[in-house]
């Protein structure tokens, strides 16, 4: 249950997307998403404690468990509207193809 509360946040799905386009900076990550520092620094500390984003040097990244959650969130979102974004389809391309190469790696 505490993921779905962590989804349920103001912008947790904004910086999730933002972070899967390849924004991977805080700077980055705020100016894209317009979210309040202080939010965001909060926000970004509880995705890395449920195991949703790795941080690295190069800065924030989707976890195994990150990447399938957008990857679903992106395939409802496809599934429910007309989603004329063809960037959408194309992350969920690129998730998809990771999801799969980390399920026959493990």
């Amino acid at each position: 249950m505490e993921i779905l509360k962590t989804l349920s946040y103001v912008g947790t799905m904004d910086v999730l997307f933002t972070i899967c386009k390849g924004k991977t900076k805080f700077t980055d990550i705020m100016f894209e998403t317009e979210l309040n520092p202080g939010i965001l620094n909060r926000l970004l500390k509880t995705l890395l404690t449920a195991g949703i984003l790795n941080k690295d040097r190069d800065g924030y990244h989707l976890s195994e468990r990150g990447a399938k959650i957008v990857l679903y969130t992106l395939k409802i979102l496809d599934t429910e509207t007309e989603m004329p974004n063809q960037d959408y389809r194309a992350l969920i391309q690129i998730l998809s193809d990771r999801v799969e190469q980390q399920a026959g790696t493990a």
